[in-house]
């Protein structure tokens, strides 16, 4: 189980912000609850960055454990421009605001802080009702020279099934609040009908409490302003990759996920633009007991947002090296587009 775990870390990596900065809007859809017409205005808090993961996620690899990140984050709905004639409709979430992060300490423990930026954005597409085509994630983040960006694409066919879920089944009513029934900890209570304040424990702090968490954050209701106007998605396009040099891979992502032995013999990738400079192209063969990944589903589930899943069974995987990005496929037996991810 161990070494399983080890394969789906990197992608945690990747979404571990989002659940840091979702864990604040737990159960706003909730029917039993007082917010049924409002929604999620803002977030704050304090959070505790106990794992090497969430220190990561902000750039701070050269930084030991639990620095504290202060957050002050606007959150609102994206929508896309009216069309009638459109065969799909593309809605979204868009948190962004200013954090920051003291108590950082170098390797010779000298102190310092780093004030930045977040702007996570989450969009779908959807044929009907609970039935999803496409997906994109944008995060990124920016303080100072400490910068990181990404955007993740992921495409359904068939398109993806999404029920509406009993929230009954992730959380249990107690003396203390709503609790997790399993790890990672977290606890609600609600002090009025207009806020909710959250503990929260992160994935991986094995040793914290949601009685001493790594996070306190409070969550505010009310009215939303305007509709935000959706971003384009991204559109990718298909590459003959035939004339790249194909070699075995050394960068982290690829060789937490894939076996390095697995190199195969492709001549298809796909890109975000034609333009993109390429150096290299790798192909990669995925285990097959590698069928799905959900990353921390249950975190998306719980604060109302639709969970990560990546289909990967009998699928490669590509690795496009350019000159300012990392770019990845996941593209299924057909030859079609799956998950497409570039990293900047």
């Amino acid at each position: 189980m161990k070494a399983l775990s080890n394969k789906f870390s990197v992608i945690e990596y990747f979404v571990i912000a989002i659940v840091i900065f979702t864990a604040t809007s737990l159960y706003f859809n909730d029917s039993n609850l007082e917010h049924k017409d409002m929604e999620l205005i803002s977030l704050t808090g304090n959070i505790e960055l106990s794992t090497r993961e969430s220190m990561d996620t902000f750039g701070l690899q050269d930084f030991t454990t639990n620095a504290r990140a202060s957050l002050n984050l606007s959150v609102n709905s994206l929508q896309e421009i009216g069309c009638k004639t459109c065969p799909t409709s593309t809605v979204g979430t868009i948190l962004q605001g200013d954090i920051i992060i003291t108590e950082l300490y170098d390797s010779e423990n000298r102190r310092g802080r780093v004030e930045g930026k977040l702007n996570f954005t989450h969009m779908y597409a959807s044929v009907e009702t609970n039935y999803i085509i496409k997906e994109q994630i944008n995060f990124h983040w920016v303080a100072g020279d400490i910068e990181s960006s990404w955007q993740l694409t992921l495409n359904h066919d068939p398109p993806r099934w999404l029920p509406k879920y009993d929230i009954s089944t992730l959380f249990i009513e107690t003396e203390l609040g709503l609790e997790t029934r399993s790890g990672p900890e977290l606890l609600i209570t609600e002090p009025n009908s207009e806020q909710r304040i959250i503990h929260a424990c992160l994935p991986e702090s094995f040793l914290c409490k949601s009685t001493a968490p790594d996070a306190l954050l409070v969550a505010n209701y009310g009215i939303r302003h305007e509709s935000t106007q959706i971003p384009e998605m991204l559109e990718w396009q298909k590459r003959n990759t035939s004339v790249y040099t194909s070699t075995n891979t050394t960068e982290i992502l690829t060789s937490e996920v894939i076996s390095a032995e697995n190199l195969i013999p492709n001549d298809v990738g796909y890109t975000p633009h034609l333009d993109v400079a390429l150096l290299n192209v790798s192909t990669y063969l995925l285990d097959n007991q590698l069928n799905t990944i959900a990353p921390l589903s249950a975190w998306f589930n719980a604060v109302d947002l639709i969970p990560i899943q990546l289909d990967l069974f009998g699928d490669s995987v590509v690795h496009l090296r350019g000159n300012s990005s990392n770019i990845y496929n996941v593209i299924g037996p057909t030859g079609l587009l799956k998950v497409g991810l570039v990293i900047y």
